[in-house]
Formats: C-alpha cells, structure tokens, sequence
C-alpha cells in the first residue's frame, strides 16, 4: 500500500499548492479592478468597459460579465440579486475546481488501513506457520503492518486542514470581498448605485466622479 500512499503524498503537496495559487486576491477579486473599469468607462464609455471585462481573467470579471449578460436580457432585474446569485455561482464553481483534497483525505486512510490489514494477515500467517512461535516476531510484524496506517492517518489530517483552510478562504470572497468589489465594479460598469430588493443600498466603497450624462448607456 505503501505503492498507492506515496503518490497520495505528492498530490496532497501538489493539490495545496495549487489551491492556494488558485485562490490569490490578483486571482479572484482584484482591488484595483473598479478603478480600472471606472476609468475606462470615462475615457471610452460602455463599450471600452466591456471590453475590459472581456478580457480579465479573474473571477470578479467573470461575475461582472454575467451580471452585465443578465441584465442586457432582463433590464428590469434587480441588479444587487443578479450580482448575488452570479457570486454564489463563482463560489460553487471555486470549491468545484479546489476540492481535490477531499479525495485524498478520505482515500488515505482507507489505503494505509487496507495496507494494516494486509500486513496482519501475512504476519499472522507467517507465525501460524513458524516452527517454533516467537512474540516478538509477532509484535514486530503487528508494528510493520501498521506503519501504513500512521502514512495514510499523516497524509489525511494535513489534507484536510488545508481543504478547510481554501474552503473558509472561498466563504470569505463569497461574502465579504466579491460583494464590495462587485458592486464598485457594477457601479463602475453602468454608472449608477446597486440598489438592492432590500432597503440596504450597496454603495461603491470610494467616492468617485460619475461619468458625463453624455456617455453611451448599456
């Protein structure tokens, strides 16, 4: 088993590596990201702001986009829900792509007690088998047998604790950052405050110059 655990190991490592890479601020929700929108909203109106949405990467621009779709087919929607439900998405999507540790913290465990099994079996065997029986031999062949155990039980519990740590860091951008940066970004983008269904109102965070009355509308 210890075949199967070793490579559990380096995708434990490669896995965290990856959530944390995945999960960067640059790499969801930029903070530079409304400014940027503002001024190319100002400098060449809806259209320029839409191709820079277009272009981003990250995930902010991906909601942006597809609150920005929505509401070019239903104008009478409520632009703080869409925001709302398009972040819920983003997150879910997230997780999806950030979640294979919990394959190797449920696998690892199950293999390294499969590999304790295996090893009881033969060594018990072996001292079925022995001439003339010996304790010890049988002690040291219980305390090989369960090595794997401890491998798989030290491959899952860091494992775990590190798919805890990207899935709480995946709720913080679900419901602190992606709703600022969001709604200074719609707010950006079509140039006037979010108002919610509620009585809350998101307002963008800093204060900003409004473009001319002039500009093209979405």
């Amino acid at each position: 088993m210890m075949v199967a655990l070793i490579p559990c190991l380096i995708l434990m490592v490669a896995f965290s590596i990856q959530g944390a890479l995945n999960l960067r601020n640059k790499r969801i929700a930029p903070k530079n990201f409304a400014r940027q929108l503002r001024k190319a909203r100002q400098e060449g109106g809806y259209k320029a702001a839409r191709e820079l949405i277009e272009h981003e990467p990250h995930s902010l621009a991906q909601v942006i986009r597809n609150v920005d779709d929505h509401l070019r087919f239903n104008a009478g929607a409520d632009p703080a829900e869409v925001l709302k439900h398009q972040i819920e998405d983003e997150c879910d999507t997230l997780l999806q792509e950030n979640s294979q540790l919990g394959i190797i913290y449920r696998i690892s465990p199950l293999l390294g007690l499969l590999g304790t099994v295996f090893g009881m079996i033969q060594t018990f065997n072996e001292f079925a088998q022995s001439v003339r029986p010996d304790v010890r031999e049988l002690s040291v062949g219980i305390n090989v047998a369960l090595i794997t155990t401890a491998w798989g039980l030290s491959i899952a519990i860091p494992s775990y604790l590190v798919l805890y740590l990207l899935q709480r860091r995946v709720a913080n951008y679900e419901h602190l950052v992606l709703p600022q940066e969001g709604a200074d970004a719609l707010h950006a983008l079509l140039d006037r405050p979010i108002v919610g269904s509620s009585e809350n109102v998101i307002l963008p965070s800093t204060a900003e110059v409004p473009s001319p009355a002039t500009e093209d509308a979405p």
